[in-house]
Order: C-alpha cells, then structure tokens, then sequence
C-alpha cells in the first residue's frame, strides 16, 4: 500500500504578542486536511522574532510559516505544490491556505497580486476566486503596482531578482512562496544561499535541507498549546505591571543585568507593539525609545563595529523601530536618530537653514523597456543641492497640478536595504519618500539625507518652480549651468554632507568630503558622459531621448561591491576617489562601473541561460576599447589570452557541459564572434530587440535561444548555429531551416571541438 503524506491542521495563533491579531486575519477557514500524495515537503527553521509558524506537525516540525518584518510581510510554504499543483487546489483546505495566505500578506481580502509567469495555474485560479492577479516576471516587479507577489523560491536563479523581491518586501509588499527545499540540499551546500533563505533571510523564516524521511503517512497537525502559551505570556506580564509598548521600553532601559533571558524576550515583544501608536503616545513612546537607544549604545554600526543580526534581539527590536517610525510618521515626529552622527552625516548646528528656489524639469524621460536590472521603469530622481538635517523638517513647495500625480520628496540618497547582510555597517534603510499630496510637503527624517524630487512615470510638466525651505545648502553640480568659479570658490564648500554632480547623461551622488577638492567638474563629467553615450552606441540607443542614468556611493550596497539599477550602488572604499578623478578615470577605466552600466542595457529577450552576469561585461570590453582606449587584454585578469585559452580549454575538456556555461566561459563565445566579425553585428541586433512589439516577443528560454543565434547569424552573414552548439546551447530544429541559406561558419574558434571529433 503506497504512503500517503496526509496534513491535518488548525491555523496557529503563535510567534511573539504582536502577531494576534494578523493571525486572526490569516485563519478565515480553520481546521481541514491537505492530502498530499507522495509529495515530500520540507521544514522550516524560525530565525527572528517576526516570524511565527502557521502549520506544524505533532513533533514540532514547522512545515509553513508566516513573517511581519516592519512593512513588509512573507509565508512560506515547504513543497512547491502548494503554489503549483492544480490537484492541491481542488481540496478546499488547501486553496483556503493559499488563499488566506495572500489576504494577509496583502493585508486585503482581494488584494492585487502579482503572480510568477510558471504559476499560470494559481493565477486562474485567484481569479476565479475573486483576486485581480498579474503574470510577469520578478525583473518587472517595479513596473506593476501590485500588493502581494506569489514565486517558487527555486525559480529566482539570478541575484537581482532576490534583492528585487527583499526590497519589495522591506517597501512594505507581501510575498508568498513555496518550493520543496531537500530537492536543492546538494547544490546549495551552504543553504543559506538557497534562493529561498536569500529572500526569507531578513523575515526570520529559514528553509531547512531536509525533508521527511517517514516510511509511512506522516500527521502534521497544529499544537493547540501555542495558544496557551500566548495567553499564558500576557498573563506572566500584567503582574509586573508591563500594560504597553512604553513600559515595556522603561524597563529594558532600567533593567539590571540579572534579567531572565524570559522576561527580556517578552518586553521586547511588547515593545515591538508600539508600530499600532499614534499621536500623544507614540510622541511619549519615542523619547523613551529614543533614550533606550542611549542606554544601550548609542547604536552607532560602523565598518569597525558592525551590528550583527541576532546578537542582541534588543539592538534589532530598537533599530527594527527606529527604521519603521521613520518611514511610517509624520514629519517632525521622529527624532535625530544617534546613528545619523557618523553616517550619513553630521550637520553642524550652526549651517544655515536656508530657503532655495530653482526650476526643475518635471517631464519623465524613462529608460528603454525590459532592461533586466536597468530598474528601467523607476521614478526619476531630479537633484535639488538641498540636505536634510537629521530630525529637521523640510517644506517642499510646488506647482498645485502635480499634487497627487505620483511625484515624492526623497531624503536619503539610496533605498538599498540590509536585511540579508550578515552584519550592518550603517542602519539597513535610511531613505524616506513622502508623496506629494497638496503644494506643499513637509518631510525629515531621523537619519537625515540628501533631498531629491522623484518624477513619476507619464509625467509630462515642462520646468516645474520648486522651493524648499528648512534644509542645509549641499554641494550640487549642474553640467552646463554651474558657473565654475562659483564652484572652486563656494558651492563645494557647503555645509551639507552630501553632494551630487549632475549632466544630461549621468548624476553622481556621493559623500561632499569626496568633492571638497574637485576643481574641475566640468572634465569629470564629460568623462561621465562620454561613458554613458559609448555604452548607449553599443545598444543603439540615442541617450538624448532618455533619463541621466545615476550611480550613488554607499558605506554599505545591498548586493554584491556594486549593484547595477537606477540607481546604480557603489562602495566608497576604492571606488569613490576614482568616480572624481576624470584623469584616473580616463587612465584607468573601472570594469565594474562599466559592468554595471552593461546590466542597465541587457535586455532579458535575449538572455540566453545564466547570462546575466555574462553579457553585460561586453559592455565593458567595449567601453574599456571604444572610448577608454584600452586593449582588452589589458582590463581585467579573467581576458589574459593565457586565462581565456586556460578557460576555454577546461570547459572542452571532458566534452561540453552547458549547466557550467556562466560567467567567464560563456563570454568567451560572445567574444569569439566578436573578433570575428566585429560590434556591428551586435548593435543591429539589439536594434532589432529594442524595436520589437510586445506581440513578437520571443516566449520561453527555447524561443529566445533560436531568436538570439537566427538574429545574430543573419547580422553576421554567416550560420553561427554549429559553433553555438559545440558551445551545448540547446537549439531547436527550426533553426537550421532559417539559416539555410547562409553559409556555415565552418573554421570557427571551437571546430576541434565538435562533437564529431570526440
């Protein structure tokens, strides 16, 4: 008789005080029994004191669970049918699960839910039940106003689209996901890097390696004592006198060090309560908040002393609220966070306060579609030379009609959480955006910032008058505008911490210690811009007809040294110096800005498998040629003409192995028809790709394999489709009908190779 996995279950009311009442919000339908075949579904490990378990079995084994992390909420699921298996969605307990799942990430009953292109199935069937759902991938998650977001965490093979869907979270979204995890334990040996727990890390929700090994039905049935215990905490908390957020933080502040590891988690708990405030309390709770940061700190991360996750729940609950306050209250409500000191900056008490008008272009110009990391559809961020002191309110005026257009005041330069750090060198979100709803906006901040104006998308103002009153004059450049001797003698002088250099290609926005002795903005950014117009030739793309693209210098990136987007996010050590050196930059040239500026022009109908990381160094083989003047052997140690034979004679060795073609290896077939047949080829087929109609374009990895290698063929005037598969790309057989007529590429680089020579 087969073995059947069989779930009987209750919704739980568990996992730290706050999390009641979103409970009750999630169990709409409780009790029922999930018959799940022979599926084998995995565990779940609880990390943070945000997450709470929503199904267990009668062992303890958490087999989905549930994470309110300041805005942002997630569930996770332990097998990948729960969001995939049409047979799982006709038993009522299930669907009911998925479904009440996505109600109360999305805080909604229908909320609008974005749904993975291979969960096709559940969109269906979310509509069917009443939910407006969109189908598109996770790279176009920042075009789409959705609430909820549902993937199989297996299917995010591509670092980008792991901080895309982190952020979207830490902005206040909601993600569902399931995936079956034991299926992955020996490709991610480290599991923390399952894509799974990179999305996960900062919810407090962490996928185990294993799954089940039970030889008969397996019972998962919810442990009705969580209530109990839930109660039972409340109950041990009222003697002492704890009755809300702001006693609970007293007591932390007074308490000695002999506090039970118990009683400190149930205070923090409470504590963490406070997000419900408003008014006259949360004003009290905030000086209380404020002087417990004092108590046990100040909390000041830095490179040196890090904050560390979980070290101290304390220091998280206290940076986790600081963080919230920030973005969630009115201005002037919160106060100058200690932190703001040493990063992003210190304003001297004595700068002036100063009132600033000046006209601002208020059309959007946007960036092409599609672009894989380019954050092509983002609002645009116009430059103002304005900074927010920390706790110090801002008033923003400007023209009536383009209130409630979509148009925000921004304090901070870079949105780039921290929450899957391992560590934090600086407090893990520091930007506010507050809408612009009436002529006037009142903004601050407690870790202050520069201040920027975003430009929403169909935006179409001429020059919009804008006066800002309150902050501190930051040095800002404008290329063509800016009088140069004004410049040298008092702009880089301002008091402001923060200073951005801005052209009609590029806007740089770093620390003002930086610029302080830049003399000559001027030839910088023609350098800029020469780098910008050179990555847009290779593309064949006019840059007049766009936005400035933006690259912002940060203590600490939310992925990788620097990260491609809008904006693109650099580290300060070793590469802010050469961002404001035109002549070392012109010397020298920099692989990874010009990598970066390579992701913002990838277009994903052409990217073939595990490219990612790939194509955009094409970028800066062409930039480092065309406009820096460097040979390509000379720009990084991987294009050595003894690296690149070493590669591409490891890669051939055993016979082709196309799941290890990434990276470095598969350049090297981009390259070898480069140096073949030049750049040309190249431009004109991404022409061709940047004018397709959204009708043509090519739908599934197989049609954008064919489409790529038939594009470039005909481009090259030569069959490509042998050497590309002496490479193992998988080709269909349409594709030789198509190429034909041309003549094969027959003494190709890899010949030796092919497979009739093994």
């Amino acid at each position: 008789m087969k073995s059947f996995i069989t779930l009987s279950f209750i919704w739980m009311l568990a996992g730290a005080l706050q999390a009641e009442d979103s409970v009750r919000q999630l169990i709409i339908g409780v009790g029922g029994e999930i018959v799940l075949g022979n599926a084998v579904p995995g565990s779940i490990n609880i990390t943070g004191d945000g997450a709470f378990p929503i199904i267990e079995d009668n062992r303890g084994t958490i087999v989905a669970a549930a994470s309110e992390v300041e805005r942002g909420r997630a569930v996770g699921f332990t097998h990948g049918a729960f969001l995939k298996s049409v047979d799982l969605y006709a038993q009522p307990a299930a669907a009911r699960a998925v479904k009440n799942a996505i109600r109360w990430v999305g805080r909604s009953s229908t909320p609008i839910v974005g749904v993975h292109p291979k969960l096709e199935s559940l969109s269906v069937i979310l509509q069917e039940a009443g939910f407006e759902t969109q189908v598109f991938a996770v790279d176009e998650l920042e075009e789409h106003d959705v609430a909820v977001y549902c993937v199989v965490a297996n299917d995010l093979a591509e670092e980008v689209n792991m901080v895309r869907l982190f952020e979207f979270i830490n902005d206040g979204g909601g993600v569902v996901t399931a995936t079956t995890p034991w299926a992955f334990k020996k490709k991610f040996p480290d599991f923390s890097k399952f894509p799974g727990n990179r999305v996960l890390a900062a919810t407090g929700i962490q996928y185990n390696p294993d799954g089940y090994m039970a030889k008969g039905p397996i019972q998962l049935t919810a442990i009705p004592e969580a209530v109990a215990s839930l109660k039972g905490t409340q109950l041990a908390l009222t003697p002492m006198g704890i009755t809300d957020s702001e006693s609970a933080a007293r007591a932390l502040a007074a308490a000695d060090k002999d506090q039970s590891t118990e009683v400190r988690e149930a205070l923090i708990a409470k504590m963490r309560e406070a997000k419900g405030l408003k008014g006259a309390a949360l004003e009290s709770f905030l000086i209380v908040l404020r002087d417990l940061n004092k108590a046990v700190g100040p909390i000041i991360p830095t490179k040196k002393s890090p904050v560390v996750p979980g070290v101290d729940p304390l220091v998280d609950a206290i940076i986790e609220l600081e963080t919230f306050f920030n973005e969630n209250t009115p201005a002037g409500v919160m106060y100058a966070i200690p932190a703001a000191s040493d990063y992003p900056g210190q304003v001297s008490e004595d700068a002036e306060r100063i009132s600033k008008t000046f006209m601002m272009d208020g059309t959007y110009h946007g960036w092409l579609e599609g672009r894989l990391a380019g954050g092509w559809a983002a609002k645009e961020m116009r430059p103002t030379g304005i900074y927010a002191a920390p706790g110090e309110v801002i008033r923003v005026t400007l023209p009536a009609k383009v209130a409630r257009e979509g148009f925000e005041v921004v304090i901070g330069s870079y949105n780039g959480g921290l929450k899957n750090r391992d560590e934090w060198h600086r407090y893990p979100d520091w930007q506010v955006k507050v809408p612009v709803n009436s002529s006037t906006t009142e903004a601050s901040s407690g870790l202050g910032g520069i201040v920027t104006i975003r430009v929403p998308r169909e935006a179409k103002y001429d020059q919009l008058e804008v006066t800002i009153e309150g902050g501190v004059a930051a040095p800002v450049y404008i290329h063509g505008e800016t009088d140069l001797e004004k410049w040298r003698s008092e702009i880089r002088n301002y008091p402001g911490p923060w200073a951005e250099l801005a052209s009609d290609r590029m806007i740089v926005t770093i620390p003002s210690d930086y610029i302080r002795g830049l003399s000559d903005p001027d030839a910088l950014m023609e350098v800029w811009n020469g780098i910008i117009d050179t990555s847009a030739i290779l593309v064949g793309v006019d840059r007049n007809h766009y936005r400035a693209e933006r690259i912002v210098f940060d203590r600490q990136t939310a992925a990788g040294f620097m990260h491609s987007s809008y904006p693109v996010a650099a580290h300060l050590d070793g590469t802010a110096e050469l961002a404001v050196d035109a002549k070392r930059l012109m010397d020298e040239g920099s692989w990874g800005f010009f990598h970066e500026y390579g992701h913002n022009h990838q277009h994903n109908l052409w990217a073939l498998p595990r490219t990612v990381e790939t194509t955009c160094n094409l970028w800066s083989v062409y930039v480092y040629e065309e406009f820096i003047g460097t040979n390509r052997n000379e720009t990084h140690r991987a294009m050595r003409p003894l690296d690149r034979r070493q590669r591409i004679n490891a890669y051939f060795a055993g016979g082709p192995d196309f799941e290890e073609w990434g990276v470095w290896t598969a350049l090297e077939t981009y390259l070898m028809v480069q140096e073949e047949f030049g750049w040309e080829p190249f431009t004109k087929v991404f022409v061709e790709y940047n004018q397709l109609e959204k009708e043509e374009w090519p739908k599934g990895q197989q049609e954008i394999n064919d489409q790529w290698v038939i594009r470039l063929s005909k481009a090259c005037g030569m069959n490509l489709k042998p050497f590309w598969e002496t490479w193992g790309l998988p080709l269909s057989r349409s594709v030789s009908e198509e190429l034909k007529t041309l003549p094969v590429w027959e003494a190709h680089p890899v010949a030796r190779f092919a497979k009739s020579e093994f």
